[in-house]
């Protein structure tokens, strides 16, 4: 399958939105709270010029339709470190190399802007996700108790190589 994945514009909220929507599939594995995604109110201030602090990545198919988010983080714990947060591939198009391919992006972008290191969050009920991470290089850094929702997060990183 062919898809190309681009730097999101304000015109593409709604198609994030329904993006992730998809995390009430993970109801039952992860806590509720952590199930909701983001609404369009949440992601307008991103696109906006209210907050400048976030560029998302959207995954389209060869129909524009699309399949994959996530963002990166451009302030997160200063020294020129970033962070990929909330990466969401929909349900039918995961283990076609989309994720991985946004996690490229990411990793790309780290390069081509001089940064030191990229950071993520996830959470230990997510495998596919952490082995998608481990595949790229990512390591283990280190378990934050009660993070989010009273669950332990888990916390790794990547030096970023120009």
């Amino acid at each position: 399958m062919k898809f190309k994945i681009r730097l999101a514009t304000l015109g593409d909220i709604e198609k994030i939105v329904k993006i992730y929507s998809e995390w009430g599939k993970f109801k039952g594995i992860l806590p509720d709270c952590l199930t909701i995604g983001d609404s369009y109110d949440d992601l307008i201030k991103f696109f906006d010029g209210t907050n400048d602090s976030r560029r998302y990545l959207l995954a389209e198919n060869e129909s524009n339709e699309a399949i994959g988010v996530c963002y990166i983080d451009l302030i997160f714990l200063g020294y020129n470190n970033i962070r990929l947060g909330d990466m969401m591939v929909k349900e039918k198009y995961r283990k076609m190399g989309v994720g991985g391919a946004l996690v490229d992006k990411v990793i790309d972008y780290a390069k081509e802007n001089n940064v030191n290191k990229i950071w993520l969050w996830t959470q230990e009920e997510l495998k596919d996700a952490i082995r998608l991470y481990e595949k790229k290089e990512f390591v283990f850094e280190g378990r934050q108790k009660n993070q989010f929702c009273n669950k332990d997060t888990l916390l790794y990183g990547l030096v970023a190589e120009s």
